[in-house]
């Protein structure tokens, strides 16, 4: 198939979606996580789909993780049960929102604060309903979370009381070792350490009466390696359906595990070394490489050697030397973005194919649940 007739039943901007690769990367993780012995509950903020959310719980995952009450609420609505709020929620708003929510499905959320565990408390109490939450540990990403130890147990005495909550277990999100490691080994490395990390501040933690039961950790580059720690219960990643260009870069994935591509189409060769595509921050995202000096905005199949350096709100601009003699207006690309989950959030739908067919179209429909 020729680049001007690539997915021709398409409109462009739009994100494929390759079925028999997202399908076998669901299989892979949930084939990983039974060989642990330890529950999956992926984060669904990469894909925001109610429809991909119940494949991955057809192949076994426990529940799911989402990033907001908003993407929740939309999870809920589908008819999914069993979700996990991977945030903390406060204010007298998103609170009520919660009331309701909570009375309808098995909700938990992570905290890393009194102050948030006791707004908690009092939606507890006043549906009659013990409210599970997780208190999230800092395991080196330095985002939210308490120090693990000493300092996590602190806080735990002061929360397991309450009445209207039960603290069920601790949370941590080891996204540092995608940031800080060039290697396979030493992604390896990190993960073992912050797996370490929480297995003894679970430990810790039951030592001085808390019954922690779930010890949650959740990172595609490192999930491999965590579920094997002992003392580990659950996983929750998010990119592993998908993968992107930094999953590539980190060694975690390759183009034949990419399942989302974005089509793009040539508008313009303006000069012989630069073309535009008509996508550009609206379509992509501002985010860049996490662990490549060259930056760019993506992975061109079949033309690695294109650079796209620079964004503007619809244009995308691409360096290629010899752009006149190789490529034409009205020509396709196929980009993998260098962050899906926030490129799945730009658009409206997934366009599912299998062996270059339209299967059926896959709605975002959590996209935007900002809050």
């Amino acid at each position: 198939m020729s680049r001007r007739e690539l997915y021709p039943f398409l409109d462009t901007p739009s994100l494929v979606l390759d079925l028999d690769k997202v399908e076998a990367n669901i299989r892979e993780m949930a084939a990983i996580a039974e060989d642990a012995g330890v529950t999956l509950r992926p984060h669904t903020k990469t894909h925001k789909s109610p429809d991909l959310a119940k494949l991955q719980l057809a192949a076994g995952a426990s529940g799911i993780t989402v990033a907001k009450l908003g993407e929740a609420e939309v999870m809920a609505e589908a008819g999914i049960t069993d979700i996990l709020i991977a945030y903390p929620v406060c204010g007298p708003i998103k609170l009520a929102r919660l009331k309701k929510l909570a009375g309808r499905i098995n909700v938990s959320i992570s905290l890393d604060s009194l102050e948030v565990a006791r707004g908690l408390s009092g939606i507890g109490e006043e549906i009659g309903k013990r409210i599970k939450v997780l208190l999230e540990i800092n395991t080196g990403l330095d985002r939210c979370g308490v120090p693990p130890g000493d300092e996590a147990v602190a806080l735990a005495e002061l929360i397991a009381p309450l009445p209207g909550l039960e603290l069920t277990g601790i949370l941590t999100h080891e996204g540092h070792a995608h940031f800080q490691e060039r290697t396979i080994e030493g992604i390896k490395r990190c993960a073992l350490e912050a797996g370490e990390k929480m297995v003894k501040t679970a430990e810790l933690l039951r030592s001085r009466g808390i019954p922690i039961r779930d010890v949650s950790v959740g990172s595609t580059p490192t999930a491999r390696y965590i579920a094997y720690v002992p003392g580990i219960t659950e996983l929750r990643m998010g990119t592993y359906i998908f993968n992107d260009y930094n999953g590539i870069m980190s060694g975690v994935a390759t183009e034949d595990t990419c399942a989302v591509t974005v089509l793009t189409t040539v508008v313009s060769i303006p000069a012989q070394d630069r073309l535009i595509v008509d996508g550009g921050s609206k379509t992509f995202s501002s985010d860049r490489l996490t662990l490549n000096e060259q930056g760019g905005f993506g992975l061109f199949r079949d033309y690695p050697e294109i650079i796209m350096n620079r964004l503007s709100e619809e244009h995308g601009f691409l360096k290629l030397p010899d752009a006149r003699d190789r490529l034409r207006i009205g020509d396709r690309l196929e980009v993998i973005p260098n962050h899906i989950c926030v490129v799945s959030n730009l658009f409206d739908r997934f366009h599912g194919v299998r062996h270059g067919v339209l299967e059926r179209e896959i709605p975002i429909l959590a996209r935007g649940k900002v809050a």
